[in-house]
């Protein structure tokens, strides 16, 4: 009996768009080409008798005479994807040496599980696109097709920016695995706009009060400003899914919320040591104050950090 050796099958992904990544649900929609290529003696034709140079076949007709010939084909799936893969131009070229090239056109939604938010929003994340072959080691192996995986110019995706890529193969125990990584960094000047500027001024409106010396007013100033901040959080809570760990925004968050709490109960305290009659404890205290809040915001964002975010 003959041996027969795995038949090595090159594979190639070109990432055409990111139609869009989904946060909460983990995910993102890609429109990419898949190019595989190999060679099978079993496929290997004379064409003396077609009157051709090669044969063009869809992947109905290939797989058709695949089972003709008993030859197993290279099936394959996307490991991660979900739902629905809608393909475009699905076509078998096959060689008279018994070369075949196999070209599609897809688009699908494809899981995303490796994405840390720990950094959100200056955050880098890692995606990937795996083909995982349907048949073991000993019918296929794969192998990088060079030259042809590469990144669209436009990718359609304003939030992300794609700062590089590379291909690799592993063996996994169902078979051979090809998989296609590419980084994306999140352009965060939107969030510096619609978020950040909106906490600075939050911020500095709670330092500003301590320059009132109607304590009334400030409890009622800072009381206002506490809210406001309430409201903002739940406007920008919906940005992520429910995570295990806090981000960078949360540690932000989390430090503006007990700073704001803290700046009202001490105006509550002032005005009831002004209504006490001990007014210069009271001046003696505003003058520490005024400089010491954002030194006190420095130590409670990194207390926050410390003792809230994961290691």
């Amino acid at each position: 009996p003959i041996l027969r050796k795995p038949i090595e099958v090159q594979i190639g992904i070109k990432m055409d768009q990111i139609a869009g990544v989904n946060q909460k649900e983990e995910n993102f929609d890609v429109v990419a080409s898949l190019q595989m290529q190999w060679k099978d003696p079993e496929l290997a034709f004379s064409p003396d008798t077609c009157q051709c140079a090669f044969e063009l076949l869809t992947v109905g007709e290939a797989s058709k005479l695949a089972i003709e010939k008993g030859i197993a084909w290279p099936s394959f799936n996307l490991h991660n994807q979900q739902g629905n893969r809608w393909s475009q131009n699905e076509l078998v070229l096959i060689l008279p040496d018994g070369t075949a090239t196999y070209f599609e056109r897809f688009s699908t939604t494809l899981q995303a599980p490796d994405f840390d938010f720990t950094d959100f929003p200056f955050d880098t994340q890692e995606f990937f696109i795996h083909i995982q072959a349907v048949f073991p080691e000993e019918f296929f192996v794969y192998a990088d097709l060079e030259g042809f995986s590469g990144i669209g110019d436009y990718l359609g995706e304003e939030e992300w920016s794609v700062t590089e890529f590379d291909t690799s193969v592993t063996s996994q125990e169902s078979g051979s695995r090809f998989s296609f990584r590419f980084e994306a960094q999140r352009q965060f000047n939107y969030y510096i706009m619609r978020i950040f500027v909106p906490l600075l001024l939050i911020i500095s409106v709670a330092w500003i009060t301590f320059f009132l010396k109607n304590y009334e007013k400030r409890v009622d100033v800072t009381a206002a400003n506490l809210l406001l901040f309430i409201a903002f959080n739940f406007t920008i809570g919906d940005e992520l899914p429910r995570l295990g760990y806090m981000t960078f925004l949360d540690v932000i968050l989390m430090t503006t919320f007990l700073i704001s709490v803290l700046v009202l109960a001490l105006n509550v305290y002032l005005k009831r040591l002004e209504v006490g009659g001990r007014d210069e404890l009271v001046q003696k205290i505003d003058s520490y104050v005024i400089w010491a809040y954002p030194l006190a915001y420095a130590v409670t964002f990194v207390l926050v950090k410390v003792l809230f975010t994961r290691a």
